[in-house]
């Protein structure tokens, strides 16, 4: 019969030499190549290629050891699902014991041209052009920087995020050119391009650019339309607005890049604010009778009234920017990211 008993020594051996051995593992399960970081890793760079291998540039993936996370704007449905099971074959099956992609979670948005899609372009007195906002590709960003840094007078500061498949066509790139080129013949200005609907504000030196550049903007590349609020100087405004969705780009134009805010803990709006506020006011009155201007202020309730009062000092000012108090309303809005928002809507019958 075997005996196991061992000496109070040996046994002191052998826990040191098992306790070794798990050191050791857990070293390389952390460091090692076999490593959840490693493995992590290797999946992130297999399933990168794959993607990329199938033209889902708009598509991000990590890793949270086997598991996979799928994020970005997806174009349609079906390149959203074909992404997906492209990480899912991405690494060899097998599952956990294999090593290869176990589950992918799907995080991805559909492209903004449903969500925002959004190009606009502010030009200052000075004659530089600020474009911010999103671009369908990247030929489409490169060609709209190159051709802003010609149009105006002082050059541009482009930013612009790429969203594949946002554009709602493929001149896309044309009619947002279309819409700075005419913006580069006023004194100051800003155009807005969202879904199929482009937007002009600004003012003009007299009234034959006013309207040469309604005219330039009657026959945008289809299927855009545009919308215009030109001021010329010592003459009347020339404007056409045809529906809600020019009047909801126009107003957008207007608002301008500011941060809409209030002054500190006050009632009353910014500087800045307040100068925005009467020009989407001014803006809104050629909108067409149909349209309705909401007017969210972000509730705050930081002290007895002053919601309210915020409230008031909004009404007062759009009120005093010329159009009809009926079509707008201001109201508090819970959830917001801006302490002043934008809705234009139509009546209801």
């Amino acid at each position: 019969m075997t005996n196991f008993a061992t000496t109070p020594r040996q046994r002191r051996i052998l826990l040191g030499a098992i306790a070794g051995l798990v050191a050791v593992s857990a070293l390389a399960m952390s460091v090692g190549p076999f490593s959840i970081r490693a493995l992590e890793d290797r999946l992130t760079a297999n399933a990168e290629q794959a993607l990329s291998l199938r033209g889902h540039d708009w598509a991000s993936v990590r890793f949270d050891g086997q598991h996979a996370i799928l994020s970005g704007a997806a174009p349609s449905g079906t390149a959203r699902d074909d992404a997906l099971a492209t990480v899912m074959a991405s690494t060899w099956s097998g599952g956990r014991v294999a090593g290869g992609v176990t589950t992918v979670t799907d995080e991805t948005v559909e492209a903004r041209l449903r969500h925002g899609f959004v190009f606009r372009a502010d030009m200052a007195v000075n004659g530089r052009v600020l474009i911010r906002g999103d671009a369908t590709d990247a030929a489409a960003r490169e060609a709209i920087a190159s051709f802003a840094e010609t149009t105006f007078a002082n050059g541009a500061d482009t930013d612009l995020t790429l969203v594949p498949g946002g554009g709602a066509a493929p001149d896309w790139e044309a009619a947002a050119q279309r819409l700075l080129g005419q913006l580069a013949r006023l004194d100051r200005g800003a155009v807005v391009l969202q879904s199929e609907t482009g937007a002009l504000v600004g003012e003009a030196a007299n009234p034959q650019i006013a309207q040469s550049v309604a005219s330039a903007l009657s026959s945008m590349p289809e299927p855009y339309e545009a919308a215009w609020i030109v001021m010329p100087a010592g003459a009347p405004t020339v404007s056409r607005i045809a529906d809600v969705n020019g009047c909801a780009a126009i107003v957008r134009a207007a608002q301008g890049t500011e941060n809409l805010r209030f002054d500190r803990a006050g009632a009353a709006p910014s500087p800045l604010t307040v100068v925005a506020l009467r020009r989407v006011a001014r803006a809104f009155a050629a909108c067409p009778a149909d349209a309705v201007l909401t007017v969210g202020v972000l509730r705050e309730a930081v002290q007895a009234g002053l919601d309210q009062a915020r409230m008031a000092e909004v009404s007062r000012l759009v009120d005093a920017g010329g159009a009809e108090t009926p079509r707008i309303s201001v109201e508090l809005v819970q959830d917001q990211d801006a302490a002043i928002s934008f809705t234009i809507s139509t009546h209801e019958d």
